[in-house]
């Protein structure tokens, strides 16, 4: 935001000027890119830089259209619809499908953004953001990918694979 004050000052700026600004994000040139189709796009279809006008579309429409743009897949459309729209959707990265899996909330062969699908519409109305972040830092901090901490996890008692986890290491202590 500081090399690029507004969005007309961003698209008009040459992609390699985009990429340095960031480049420590990751994968700079593959979204600077993004970022300027996206941008050139909405000058071209709406005539302003603005996304305003998903406020007033369903959900569905919203994150259809939001995916239509190159680079912006469901996990992406999902955290600018709760984030920036406060809508009830619901962003699934590798913590939450992680979790989810364990818990058996979604197939073990579910994909990001087939996970989010599934897991956004049993979510309660006004909970998604909460949920989201707690998931993320339960999956980050407890539920790791490797050598979960299974005797501190707060939801092992319905968790089917913490389950038999603990009761297959020797010496477990019986809940």
């Amino acid at each position: 935001m500081r090399r690029f004050p507004t969005l007309a000052r961003l698209a008009a700026a040459p992609a390699p000027e985009v990429e340095e600004a960031i480049r420590v994000g990751g994968l700079a040139g593959a979204k600077a890119k993004a970022i300027l189709s996206a941008l050139r796009r909405l000058e071209e279809e709406r005539g302003a830089y603005t996304l305003d006008f998903l406020a007033g579309m369903p959900l569905v429409q919203a994150r259809g259209y939001l995916t239509s743009f190159h680079g912006v897949g469901v996990k992406t459309a999902n955290v600018v619809l709760l984030f920036s729209f406060r809508r009830d959707a619901f962003p699934v990265d590798t913590h939450i499908l992680r979790v989810a899996k364990r818990l058996g909330l979604v197939p073990r062969n579910a994909t990001l953004a087939r996970a989010a699908l599934l897991l956004e519409p049993r979510v309660p109305a006004g909970e998604h953001a909460s949920l989201h972040l707690n998931m993320i830092r339960l999956g980050r901090e407890i539920c790791r990918p490797r050598n979960p901490r299974h005797p501190e996890c707060p939801l092992l008692p319905v968790c089917p694979e913490g389950t038999r986890s603990m009761k297959a290491a020797p010496g477990a202590p019986r809940r």
